[in-house]
């Protein structure tokens, strides 16, 4: 990107070009104090701002490239060169910089000359800004991860782990619902598998936090399934619905009541009939249309109607209505929409 050009009549000098000496005859040599003197006296512009070197912005920007375009900036990284030959090429911008700024200083015989000139050797000492990476308050070193003498782990995808429990807990919920297991669809089947081993650990992590002097183990029974379903007698943190936080609110309710069961049945948790060994052919009818209200919210196509709609289709769920072509019209849609998602 090319450097602009200074503004009209900014920074721009009457006096001779740098290098000229006043009468003809050789100038102070180069890096000296007597040829600082000269630059300042002679070329540093009086348009130069006393506050340079402290401001910031689109503005100060700007005014810094118009100086680099300057005989000032020239005349001072020459002088800057040859006073420090073995000064680093990337200091010297920040040496001419630092000159520039506090150059007014010695115009205006607040300065020595000897002042600026160990100003500016300062400057070219003074190590480069390095970002400061902070990690919770604390400050941290990144590292390279060619200068780690270890071996990074494989990081490979793996295939998804075999839930030890959804399916046989999949398998109860089809046989308690007879003729209407067509509502369990591939979606809800799926969600069912997945969240009941997450359930699990989540029970385990609540009998573990709910452990006293009298009760070393903690919560058992539907004692700790009560402890854990989203409702108002159950602490916040330990709401199952916090662990589904990812799913839509209906669906995961639905989830809590199918897995956990319900304030008014806790006999209708899944898992607790599945632990128990109960017989999935035995499950009372009030339970069984507690499941079936419940699975609709397991189908994102379902979810997509107004809630009019859904409200009534979980009625009709309820009493028993045959639904197999809503049911197997949102299997359809499912796959479909899975499938784009794949695509994408």
């Amino acid at each position: 990107m090319p450097i602009p050009s200074p503004n009209p009549g900014l920074f721009q000098s009457p006096r001779r070009p740098v290098g000229q000496p006043a009468t003809g005859q050789l100038g102070p040599r180069p890096g000296t104090v007597e040829d600082l003197e000269r630059i300042i006296a002679d070329v540093l512009p009086a348009a130069v701002p006393t506050d340079l070197m402290s401001r910031r912005g689109t503005k100060a920007q700007q005014t810094w490239a118009d100086l680099t375009v300057t005989p000032l900036y020239e005349a001072l990284t020459i002088w800057v060169m040859a006073a420090w030959p073995e000064q680093m090429l990337e200091r010297v911008d920040t040496m001419v910089r630092t000159a520039i700024a506090f150059a007014h200083h010695v115009g205006d015989g607040q300065w020595s000359t000897m002042r600026l000139i160990g100003v500016v050797h300062k400057a070219g000492q003074r190590p480069e800004h390095r970002e400061e990476h902070r990690h919770l308050g604390r400050a941290v070193s990144l590292v390279s991860y060619d200068a780690v003498p270890l071996e990074l782990a494989d990081e490979t995808p793996r295939s998804r782990p075999v839930s030890s429990l959804g399916p046989g807990v999949v398998a109860d919920l089809c046989l308690a619902l007879g003729e209407h297991r067509y509502m369990v669809t591939p979606s809800a089947a799926a969600l069912v598998d997945a969240s009941a081993d997450i359930a699990v650990d989540h029970l385990n992590a609540i009998a573990a936090k709910s452990g006293t002097n009298e009760r070393p183990d903690g919560l058992c029974g539907l004692a700790l399934f009560a402890a854990a379903r989203p409702s108002k007698r159950a602490n916040k943190s330990n709401r199952i619905t916090e662990v589904f936080r990812d799913l839509p609110r209906p669906t995961a309710v639905a989830l809590s009541h199918l897995l956990l069961g319900t304030d008014h049945h806790p006999e209708a948790s899944l898992l607790w009939r599945h632990a128990s060994g109960l017989s999935p052919l035995d499950v009372p009818a009030m339970v069984v249309a507690d499941w079936r209200a419940d699975l609709p919210s397991l189908s994102s196509t379902i979810l997509a109607y107004s809630e009019r709609r859904r409200r009534r289709l979980r009625d009709r769920s309820r009493k028993g209505d045959d639904l197999r072509r809503v049911f197997e019209m949102a299997t359809l849609s499912d796959f479909e929409d899975s499938e784009s998602a794949m695509a994408i």
